[in-house]
């Protein structure tokens, strides 16, 4: 198993324990979440080998991979699909100032993301690990997607826009998408990145119990001052964040259930709009927030 005896951020040494997570979708097995005392940044750690980890997906209720609509709390994250693929496109045409742009989708999931896209007559293509998840956008969106392995294949300068939608804290190698994101970007194109945040009111409520954490298949977690650290070593500049509002309805709901509360989504109906007052009011206190970088020239 890989093990971080420093940061895999700044490199200190410095590092002690946040919490002890427990993996409640596969396995039951418990991992550390260490976070380093100099910069802040907080990652899992005794993680599985890369060539082990599919083990740790292989389950019907990972939603990303197998698009299951089984139980409550799964039909409202398609429900809340619905609205965030709208506000996504939203927000790239707001941010990019482009009514038409090409961009790559890095981890896909089953390709709603890039097709809602291509309706809108934007070209889209989709980078996604899961073979499962790739079958499923060919069979059933009508998307084909890539795999990791042929991002080499994407042209120096061809893409306005990169997007990673709650894909850059699953990456072993997070360092090289970022690499790959540089190079296949047009001059100040544009990288936006969304992803839980540790910082956020229901990740402090809940604790080790916060539904985010997703261990061992969650392996970074940032906030908005590591995030801009790790892009920043790869010539990205922070220029906006956004918050993702509804994710904190899903996680609390999903953390209530790791508690085993009786009714569940009721209470973390309740936790994601205090969440979501609490994020209103300061940013940083968002559930899972959009990091819009642009490219260094």
């Amino acid at each position: 198993m890989p093990i971080h005896n420093k940061c895999p951020l700044c490199g200190s040494g410095e590092i002690d324990l946040l919490h002890e997570c427990t993996d409640f979708l596969v396995s039951g097995e418990r991992f550390p979440v260490n976070r380093c005392k100099s910069c802040s940044f907080v990652f899992t750690n005794n993680y599985p080998p890369e060539d082990k980890v599919s083990e740790y997906y292989s389950s019907d209720e990972y939603i990303s991979h197998s698009d299951t609509g089984k139980g409550l709390v799964n039909k409202i994250y398609h429900a809340a699909r619905k609205i965030m693929l709208a506000r996504k496109y939203r927000m790239l045409k707001n941010i990019s100032g482009l009514d038409n742009a090409s961009v790559l989708d890095i981890g896909s999931g089953t390709g709603y993301f890039p097709m809602f896209l291509r309706k809108k007559g934007w070209e889209c293509q989709g980078i996604e690990i899961s073979d499962q998840a790739r079958q499923y956008a060919g069979i059933n969106n009508n998307i084909s997607l890539f795999s990791p392995d042929d991002i080499g294949s994407f042209a120096d300068s061809s893409m306005d826009i990169i997007t990673m939608w709650h894909t850059l804290e699953h990456f072993y190698h997070p360092d090289d998408y970022l690499i790959s994101s540089q190079r296949i970007l047009r001059e100040n194109g544009l990288l936006l990145i969304a992803v839980p945040n540790h910082l956020s009111y229901d990740a402090i409520r809940y604790g080790s119990l916060w539904a985010a954490w997703d261990v061992p298949r969650h392996l970074w977690h940032f906030n908005p001052d590591t995030i801009r650290i790790m892009a920043g070593k790869h010539g990205f500049t922070l220029e906006a964040i956004r918050r993702l509002p509804l994710d904190a309805f899903y996680v609390s709901a999903l953390s209530e259930k790791h508690k085993q509360s009786s009714l569940p989504f009721l209470r973390g109906l309740i936790a994601g709009l205090i969440s979501w007052i609490h994020s209103m009011l300061k940013i940083r206190k968002t559930s899972s927030l959009v990091y819009v970088f642009r490219k260094d020239q």
